[in-house]
């Protein structure tokens, strides 16, 4: 089974689980910590971040054009990790190849948490988001 809510301390531990990729742990600290959503996480480009000013530039789906969201610290420290030497490309990737929406869900349930939790259980969101389970 997995949870649809996750505590920050069983996030600190898979984000600091170096066998986790660090694509998949740079993913779910910015699902945490910040204003993106999962698929546009997932369609972010290595060019639409400025990882020393912490900010990537997401196209809102309600919102015409492109748009400035903050990224965390954390979140900061694992996509230079995961991206590399990499100047332009998928920003959340393995291998080269983009991760899909069913890779990141297959990898966070394998940790035993739905991909979900991870934007659901972040510091800034509903205490009804929080408590929900998905089976």
């Amino acid at each position: 089974m997995t949870t649809l809510s996750i505590t920050e301390e069983k996030l600190n531990e898979l984000l600091a689980n170096e066998y986790i990729p660090a694509a998949h742990r740079a993913l779910w600290a910015l699902l945490w910590d910040g204003e993106i959503r999962l698929s546009e996480a997932l369609s972010l480009d290595v060019r639409d971040l400025d990882l020393d000013a912490r900010t990537a530039q997401v196209d809102y789906r309600a919102k015409p054009g492109p748009d400035s969201a903050p990224i965390s610290e954390r979140a900061a420290v694992l996509l230079r990790e995961a991206i590399g030497e990499e100047t332009e490309g998928p920003a959340i990737h393995r291998f080269g190849q983009p991760i899909s929406v069913r890779g990141a869900s297959m990898t966070a349930r394998s940790h035993g948490v739905s991909i979900h939790a991870f934007r659901h259980s972040g510091p800034c969101r509903p205490a009804y988001a929080r408590n929900s389970t998905d089976g």
